[in-house]
């Protein structure tokens, strides 16, 4: 059997990557092992309208909107741009699910180090395990996706795909 010296557990504040962090601590007392937890605040985009300075970006024929389009005339084809907002730690949500895993670590009497990360969860946490060199993760079978999920694939399928070690799966 192999040996996990170095052992990542990522965690969403949902309750199957608890689970992951309750087996990674159970695997710690009995491995003696090094344990992180990865919690990775996802980065979501927010569109900025483009201001109207030009004359050529008012609706074509004064028809705004036809059939549900907005019909534009030349700059269409302009990128709309956007700015990165970061979900912060100091978020509630994430403070309090962070206090979860700090009660439970001091439940336990077991010392881990708790890592908070920006980014997209799957390359992050990957990219996280190979600099850390971890040899093992530890991710939840479900976490906080809904209909994202449904469409994009799950974090867990992600990491497991992607991974250059080990993948152990909470469910």
């Amino acid at each position: 059997m192999e040996t996990f010296n170095n052992i990542l557990i990522a965690y969403d504040g949902s309750k199957s990557s608890l689970k992951a962090v309750q087996m990674g601590i159970n695997m710690k007392k009995k491995l003696h092992s090094h344990l992180t937890i990865l919690h990775v605040l996802e980065e979501t985009s927010v569109n900025v309208p483009i201001p109207a300075t030009r004359p050529d970006t008012l609706p074509a024929g004064g028809m705004g909107n036809v059939d549900g389009l907005n019909i534009y005339t030349n700059n269409v084809k302009d990128k709309v741009p956007s700015q990165q907002r970061v979900a912060t730690a100091e978020n509630d949500a994430t403070t309090q699910s962070l206090s979860e895993v700090h009660a439970l670590l001091s439940q336990e009497r077991v010392e881990a180090q708790v890592e908070v990360m920006q980014g997209d969860p799957a390359k992050t946490i990957c990219n996280f395990a190979d600099t850390q060199q971890n040899d093992l993760i530890i991710i939840g079978s479900r976490g906080l996706g809904g209909l994202k999920k449904l469409i994009l694939g799950s974090v867990s399928d992600k990491v497991t795909n992607t991974a250059n070690c080990p993948v152990l799966i909470a469910k």
